[in-house]
């Protein structure tokens, strides 16, 4: 499910994009298909993501598989949509088990509101099981972090805030 919402997503940002963006991921596409037989093998794949350093999207042993939503063992052009999404847009890893996160996760609501550009995110597993070591406790889904910067909520109060190190 959460493969599909990506790809539903992807391909809305590709069908509404300007004509530049729209050829910028035919470009990326093409520059993965090395064969030009309009279809991106496993070997192309795995051969453009290291030669691009974009190998870090590759935690999941199965994303391949799961990119390929026909099953007919290669990733057509709306396929590879997903990956330019992906590689653009969405470089959001769990700090517990370094997997890629493409669907719901949990953010620290401290870090996100913080200074910095970086956020700490984790898996729902790695939350679930507090398999992470982090400075603060108050974690939220990401969805509701985002309605919450919309609506100005304020920041939680201090005491949710305080050190936790659980391993």
């Amino acid at each position: 499910m959460e493969m599909e919402q990506l790809h539903a997503a992807a391909l809305a940002y590709y069908k509404h994009g300007s004509p530049e963006l729209q050829g910028l991921a035919w470009s990326f596409f093409q520059s993965m298909d090395t064969n030009g037989d309009k279809r991106i093998s496993y070997s192309e794949f795995n051969d453009f993501l290291d030669q691009s350093g974009h190998r870090w999207i590759l935690n999941d042993p199965n994303f391949f598989k799961k990119l390929d939503r026909n099953r007919d063992g290669g990733l057509d052009f709306e396929e590879v949509i997903t990956v330019y999404y992906i590689i653009k847009t969405r470089r959001v890893m769990c700090r517990g088990c370094s997997v890629y996160l493409c669907g719901l996760y949990f953010t620290c609501v401290a870090c996100f509101d913080g200074a910095d550009q970086n956020t700490y995110d984790l898996c729902p597993v790695c939350y679930r099981n507090w398999n992470f070591n982090h400075n603060h406790s108050y974690f939220l889904a990401n969805h509701i972090v985002l309605l919450r910067a919309k609506r100005c909520t304020p920041p939680p109060p201090a005491s949710c805030l305080i050190p936790v190190n659980i391993n």
